[in-house]
């Protein structure tokens, strides 16, 4: 059990121990009254309404009851008209902190809450024979924030990448393959080969030439028939097919990987929807037994199917008219495969917002027909937007993709640590630099999409990313290389200290905020809200600046406030690079 949960077990068992209050009319919470310098504060209408008396009157008399040790960690109880308010001993709450701290190291804010829990969070999942752009970085780094958040609350965390690699487009992708040859080379330069001759065989469907393809009115126009039919050949195995598929598979998982060894990302599973197609007859089977869906012809059709909340969904498919499957159809298949293989407690999607419908349908068909008890969460998230207030896309020409942007973010920092160095600043060697650049360059990409609320919309605003004031990642790194910084000038730092010294505002300050990172982690997990670590990280790094500027820690007035003013930095630097591995974001040493 952590600080704040033994200071508020203390109150509780000094309560109760009045015999004036039963537990059920214990309901600790913030103070809301305005002005209250208070911890925690009791409100007294329910034990009022339980005696029949006055709440102002109960308030009095359980300040009267109450008894706390000297090295209690509660100081003191206060009234203040029907609210019991209490204080924390800075001295004793100093040194329980540290205590907590020093103890957990890398793990200090974890619990067990999710012990023989099962998680399955499904995020990044972008399309085969695609280049991973900006708009997926949000997916990515937003579920692996989630994925981390569950893992340390005691969850068993299952990461699935759930690729895009079934479809009509892999039909036109074997399509145009075939016509133009395989590009050659490797990495990203090739799936952009890739996306150009599959955006040459669609202007070839369209009848539209470009100027460097040679196109037959006659012999052409049953394009768009030849796609679909490899998407068919595709699903019923056929051998050329599958070899042009699979070397596309392959190529795209080799390209992708070094974008997501940038981002500190990693995932238990990478199964594609192919992974799924076994399956596929028999959801399309159950369905169409079913008194949920209805058949015309090969298709199969639900209607009026009622979500979680009893609102009656959208018509839509679960099989085409050619016969084919969809991606709802894989969807569900997933799902269901999920529950036998698994049995999680829940699955949680990281997806775009425009997908909310398509999620709410998936959801209600796979329960519905009996896949799955887990609970099923889809967390949405906003649109990435250009300096100019711009939609990214393709088409406008505007995109930016993923290993482009990652380049431009370390070379902008690297262009930044060089000046601070010119400066005097800073020193670092020719080797930090490069690594220190990559590090803040990446991570300020990275809090700039999780500082904020996942719906919504972000920019790409480079000057505020990589500020080093402000809510910024380069801003708390710099922090926490501060504290090493501190940490490196001070010397062997003694084990033995004096917790009791520690009662300076500026102190108890950076330590309330130190102790709270526990609530955070079950906050943000609960809330699916990795921007609520964030907010923690700026207001830890806002007091460790504050507790910096009052308090000399080198130059401290004795030796013995020196060595515990040293554990307080300490303890700061643990804190601040658990926050930031919540985010997989890098804590530099030296920055």
């Amino acid at each position: 059990m952590y600080t704040f949960a033994r200071f508020e077990q203390a109150i509780r068992e000094a309560l109760l121990a009045t015999n004036l209050i039963s537990a059920a009319d214990i309901d600790l919470g913030a103070p809301k009254a305005a002005g209250v310098q208070a911890d925690l504060a009791l409100p007294c209408f329910r034990a009022a309404k339980s005696r029949g008396s006055n709440p102002a009157q109960v308030a009095q008399e359980l300040v009267a009851a109450l008894q706390f040790a000297p090295d209690s960690l509660v100081a003191i109880a206060t009234i203040s008209g029907p609210y019991v308010n209490f204080n924390l001993n800075p001295q004793a709450f100093a040194k329980a902190v540290l205590t907590d701290i020093q103890a957990g190291g890398a793990t200090y804010g974890s619990s067990t809450k999710g012990n023989n829990r099962k998680v399955i969070v499904e995020y990044s999942s972008p399309n085969i024979a695609k280049r991973m752009h900006v708009g997926h970085i949000r997916s990515t780094i937003i579920g692996q924030a989630i994925a981390n958040l569950y893992q340390r609350l005691g969850y068993e965390v299952i990461r699935d990448n759930h690729l895009g690699d079934y479809g009509k487009q892999f039909g036109v992708n074997i399509a145009a393959t075939l016509r133009f040859g395989k590009p050659e080379g490797e990495g990203e330069a090739v799936l952009a080969a890739i996306e150009e001759q599959y955006k040459r065989y669609n202007l070839l469907m369209k009848g539209t030439v470009a100027e460097d393809t040679e196109y037959d009115p006659d012999s052409d126009a049953g394009l768009d028939d030849e796609a679909r039919a490899w998407s068919l050949k595709l699903e019923q195995g056929d051998p050329q097919a599958v070899e042009i598929w699979q070397w596309m598979v392959d190529l795209t998982k080799t390209a992708n990987q070094p974008n997501y060894d940038r981002l500190g990302v990693h995932f238990d599973l990478q199964h594609g929807e192919s992974f799924y197609k076994d399956m596929l007859a028999e959801i399309i089977s159950d369905a169409g037994e079913s008194e949920l869906a209805e058949r015309d012809g090969n298709a199969i059709i639900v209607k009026d199917l009622p979500d979680h909340r009893g609102k009656k969904l959208p018509t839509f498919l679960i099989q085409r008219s050619d016969g084919g499957t969809l991606y709802m159809t894989r969807d569900i298949a997933t799902i269901k495969y999920r529950e036998q293989t698994y049995n999680p407690d829940a699955m949680i999607y990281i997806v775009g917002q425009p997908q909310e419908l398509h999620f709410r349908q998936t959801f209600a068909i796979s329960k519905a027909l009996g896949y799955t008890d887990a609970e099923l969460i889809h967390i949405s998230f906003g649109t990435v937007f250009d300096a100019k207030g711009q939609p990214l896309s393709t088409r406008k020409g505007n995109m930016i993709y993923l290993e482009t942007l990652l380049d431009e973010a370390r070379n902008r920092a690297k262009a930044l640590i060089e000046q601070k160095m010119a400066e005097g600043k800073t020193q670092l060697t020719a080797e930090l630099i490069d690594q220190v650049a990559e590090q803040v360059g990446v991570g300020a990409v990275m809090y700039n999409d999780l500082y904020q609320d996942t719906k919504r919309n972000i920019t790409v605003d480079w000057d505020r990313m990589l500020a080093f004031e402000g809510n910024s990642s380069p801003y708390l790194q710099y922090m926490h290389a501060r504290c090493c910084s501190i940490l490196r000038d001070f010397g062997e730092l003694p084990t033995s200290y004096d917790g009791s010294l520690l009662s300076h505002p500026a102190e108890t300050g950076l330590l309330k905020e130190l102790a709270r990172l526990p609530q955070i982690i079950d906050e943000a997990a609960a809330r699916y809200a990795p921007f609520v670590v964030a907010d923690w990280l700026y207001a830890t790094a806002r007091a460790f600046s504050a507790f910096y500027d009052a308090c000399s820690v080198l130059k401290a007035e004795t030796p013995e406030l020196r060595i515990a003013r040293g554990h307080v930095v300490a303890a700061t630097a643990q804190a601040l690079r658990n926050g930031l591995a919540l985010l997989s974001i890098a804590a530099p040493e030296r920055m």
